[in-house]
């Protein structure tokens, strides 16, 4: 795995985020130029805006993560986390963008099922997962944890078209190249996710993350897989 260039992942955060305040910014002079008539797809826009406010979200959350683990600055907190409290936090919070998109949104877990997490970093892979999820799903989403063989695993499936094939498989961060503007790809979010995974660790085994399109939906399914981690 090459060294992360934090500048080039600067470089990637600052344009996506540029593009994304820029949608947010048009669309809000178009609100104000609109509010006297009450043009009836307000709440569409105002979704729209959602989403890409949360976009703007990620890449900070991301972009402060990357900088203070690159520099050594980073000392994850675990605690014991209900999984099933923290995925209907989620879906509470991606409620109503999802039923202004008409989006159904499943959530299966047993309550029992408690996990050791860094809970501030899996809160924001999943908010990163779940956004680009609603991105590109057609009417469908399912969010599920159980516990596998030891380990947790968290899956978010949908009905779109999936994932690119170069994209498809698992992705552990040591098998994962950092994201590179020269070479056409960033990957920002998709290494971000591979790191949260592999930041839960126990003595034998790490955390990663895998992209299929064999979901029980038929689209696109991101899973995470962490191991136990002892406190």
């Amino acid at each position: 795995m090459s060294k992360l260039d934090f500048n080039t992942v600067l470089a990637i955060s600052i344009h996506d985020m540029k593009n994304s305040l820029n949608t947010v910014l048009t669309a809000l002079d178009d609100l104000l130029e609109d509010a006297d008539s009450s043009p009836v797809d307000a709440p569409e826009r105002l979704a729209h805006l959602r989403y890409e406010a949360r976009r703007v979200n990620d890449n900070l959350m991301q972009l402060l993560t990357l900088y203070r683990n690159a520099h050594g600055l980073y000392t994850p907190r675990f605690s014991p986390v209900v999984i099933s409290e923290l995925l209907e936090e989620h879906w509470l919070g991606y409620r109503p963008m999802l039923e202004q998109k008409g989006i159904s949104c499943h959530v299966d877990c047993d309550p029992e099922l408690l996990w050791t997490l860094e809970r501030g970093l899996i809160d924001t892979l999943l908010d990163n997962v779940i956004n680009n999820t609603v991105r590109y799903t057609q009417s469908r989403i399912a969010i599920t944890a159980r516990e596998e063989r030891g380990w947790l695993v968290i899956q978010v499936d949908d009905d779109g078209p999936g994932f690119p094939h170069h994209m498809l498989g698992r992705r552990a961060l040591e098998e994962s190249e950092p994201p590179d503007v020269s070479q056409g790809r960033t990957g920002l979010g998709l290494y971000f996710c591979a790191l949260v995974a592999d930041l839960h660790a126990d003595e034998h085994h790490r955390g990663y993350v895998e992209l299929t399109n064999q979901g029980d939906l038929g689209g696109g399914c991101f899973t995470l897989r962490l191991p136990p981690v002892p406190l």
